[in-house]
């Protein structure tokens, strides 16, 4: 189950269905509890999504400012499922990797020749549980409400599978007012964004995805603007822990 270097970018057999199914549950049980005493978490849908179900298929993107993300993330979209995309050095970690595959992590590896491997794992994604989820910056910031700029990656999937990208914005505040220590999260799920036509020749799909990613970004961006997300909370990107995000 562990990923090592050239393999498989997915795992799903039927074995690792039945574990992910069974540790999903559990971490919905566990982690609700454990967010809402940490972060008096809140979940909500917004505009066109409110009261609506998630496409069958699409993009997840979603800015990384806590560590605790994909938790609070997988507990917006619950019952739902998604694979994930995350750092190759994560998934090789000895015990965390594994767990992390469990859950439907897929490995970037960062070398060009396996660009098509991601393709053929997100497409893999999308035609099983629908859902592919990104987070484009690139790493976790910590307390960030200035999101950086989007890598393009994700976006090019959606133009390329013609999957609408639906954007789950997190916003931080200081609960209790400014001069509180502890934070407030809130998931906002945007309504879904349909990509453009993939263009001719294919360098232009290059260029529609790096727009629609500029387009995703801001959208994310105004969100955090308007409901006053707390800049003052930055701390700088996660620390690098050796074998896991280094």
């Amino acid at each position: 189950m562990r990923y090592r270097k050239g393999g498989p970018l997915t795992s799903d057999t039927p074995f690792s269905r039945l574990i992910w199914d069974i540790l999903i549950v559990l971490i919905r049980l566990l982690g609700w509890p454990l967010s809402r005493a940490m972060y008096n978490i809140k979940i909500e849908k917004v505009d066109a999504m409110a009261g609506h179900r998630l496409p069958s298929r699409a993009i997840l993107i979603s800015n990384h400012c806590m560590p605790l993300d994909p938790l609070s993330h997988g507990l917006a979209i619950f019952p739902r499922r998604t694979y994930f995309t995350l750092l190759e050095e994560t998934c090789e970690a000895p015990v965390l990797g594994s767990f992390v595959r469990l859950l439907g992590g897929i490995p970037l590896p960062r070398s060009r020749n396996r660009l098509q491997d991601i393709e053929e794992a997100v497409s893999h994604g999308l035609s099983t549980r629908g859902l592919v989820h990104f987070y484009p910056e690139g790493e976790c910031f910590v307390g960030n409400q200035n999101i950086f700029p989007f890598k393009a990656g994700a976006c090019y999937f959606a133009i390329k599978f013609g999957v609408p990208v639906v954007p789950i914005v997190t916003i931080l505040n200081r609960r209790n007012g400014r001069k509180s220590n502890r934070t407030q999260v809130t998931v906002h799920m945007l309504a879904p964004i349909m990509p453009p036509s993939p263009g001719s020749p294919p360098h232009a799909t290059l260029v529609r995805s790096i727009q629609f990613s500029n387009q995703v970004h801001d959208l994310m961006q105004i969100e955090i603007e308007r409901t006053g997300g707390d800049k003052s909370l930055y701390r700088g990107p996660m620390p690098r822990i050796k074998g896991v995000n280094d």
